[in-house]
C-alpha cells in the first residue's frame, strides 16, 4: 500500500538545518513529499497500475539519479505547506510552473500539460448554475452568489488569478472547508455530490477520477471564463529556503534526469495520458509542443501507444 511507503522521515529530525549557506556542500538526499489526493497520489492497482499523476514521475526521477538518497513522505497537504515554508530538503512533483521563484518554491523544467481549471459540480446543478452565471461560467458572479455554497479542500490553491477572486468575495468567508487528512480530494467530492456542497473548483480530470473509480458519479465540470488558457504548465518544485543551495542543487540533477529520460519515456508519456486525455483531448498536441519541442531529442514525437 502506498501510505506504507512511508519511511523514518516523520521524524523532524531527518530534515538537516543550517544558520549558513554552503555553496560546495553536495545533497546526499531528495525527500519527495507527497499527500493522499487522487488521482495525483495513488495505490498502485488494476485500474491504475502506474499509480497516479505524479507517481511515475517520482519514480522515474529516483531511478534516474542515482547518486543520492530518495526518500518518499506521505503527509497532509498542510503538511506539505509546513516543510517547504520551513525550508526542509524537499521536492513536491505536483505544482503549477512558474518561470521565476517565489518565497517558497524553485521550480523545475515544466513536466507536463494540464488542462484549465474549471467549476465542478453535480449533473442536477450545472444547467442551472451555467443559466445564471454564464458558460463558460464567470467565477467572480458565481462566488459571490450567496445561494451556492461553495467548498474546497483547506489547503488547495489555484492560479493566482483564482486564488485572488475566491478570496476577495464573501462566500469565501463563509465557504465550506474541508481540513480532512485522509484523501483530501475525495472528502470534498463526497459532500458535494451528496449535497451538502454545491460547487467545487479543480481540473476537470479530478471529476473524472471520481466519476471512473468511485461512487461519486454525478461529477461535472464546466469552464471557467477567468481561466481561458488552453493549458497549465506542471512542474517539480523544491524547497527554496532549504539551506545550503538546495533547491538549485536538486533541481540541477532533476532537470537534467527530465531532458535525458523521464520527459520522453512511453511509460512517463501514456500514465499523463491516461489520466488527462479524457476531458483535456489536445494533451498529446500540447504535451509534444510544450514539454518535447523544448528538449532534447528533439525527434521524439508522441504516438497513440496503448495505456
Amino acid at each position: 500500500m502506498l501510505k506504507n511507503i512511508v519511511l523514518f522521515c516523520v521524524v523532524l529530525g531527518g530534515f538537516s538545518h543550517y544558520g549558513y549557506a554552503d555553496n560546495t556542500h553536495p545533497i546526499e538526499e531528495i525527500v519527495w513529499l507527497q499527500s493522499y489526493t487522487p488521482p495525483f497520489h495513488i495505490d498502485k492497482d488494476s485500474h491504475a497500475p502506474q499509480g497516479g499523476v505524479c507517481d511515475n514521475l517520482t519514480e522515474q526521477l529516483i531511478q534516474t539519479i542515482d547518486d543520492v538518497k530518495h526518500t518518499r513522505l506521505i503527509v497532509p497537504q498542510e503538511r506539505i505547506n509546513k516543510h517547504l515554508n520551513e525550508g526542509d530538503n524537499v521536492c513536491f512533483p505536483c505544482v503549477i510552473h512558474k518561470k521565476t521563484a517565489n518565497d517558497v518554491l524553485q521550480f523545475s523544467t515544466p513536466t507536463t500539460v494540464y488542462p484549465p481549471f474549471s467549476v465542478l459540480t453535480t449533473q442536477k446543478l450545472a444547467a442551472e448554475i451555467q443559466a445564471r452565471h454564464g458558460n463558460p461560467i464567470k467565477l467572480i458572479h458565481l462566488l459571490s452568489d450567496e445561494q451556492y455554497v461553495y467548498g474546497q479542500a483547506a489547503a488547495r490553491k489555484f492560479t493566482s488569478e483564482i486564488n485572488k477572486i475566491i478570496e476577495n468575495t464573501t462566500v469565501y468567508r463563509k465557504a465550506s472547508l474541508s481540513w480532512s487528512s485522509e484523501n483530501e480530494s475525495q472528502a470534498v467530492i463526497a459532500r458535494l455530490s451528496r449535497g451538502f456542497l454545491d460547487y467545487t473548483i479543480d481540473y476537470p480530470f479530478l471529476g473524472d477520477y471520481f466519476v471512473n473509480h468511485s461512487r461519486f458519479k454525478n461529477i461535472v465540470s464546466v469552464p471557467i471564463e477567468e481561466d481561458s488558457r488552453k493549458f497549465v504548465l506542471g512542474a517539480i518544485g523544491c524547497a527554496v529556503r532549504a539551506p545550503n543551495n538546495f533547491a538549485t542543487k536538486a533541481l540541477d540533477k532533476i532537470n537534467k534526469a527530465l531532458h535525458k529520460q523521464v520527459l520522453h519515456s512511453p511509460a512517463y508519456i501514456n500514465s499523463q495520458r491516461f489520466w488527462l486525455e479524457q476531458s483535456f483531448p489536445q494533451f498529446s498536441k500540447y504535451y509534444q509542443q510544450q514539454i518535447l519541442n523544448t528538449t532534447e531529442p528533439a525527434n521524439v514525437e508522441i504516438t497513440n501507444t496503448p495505456n
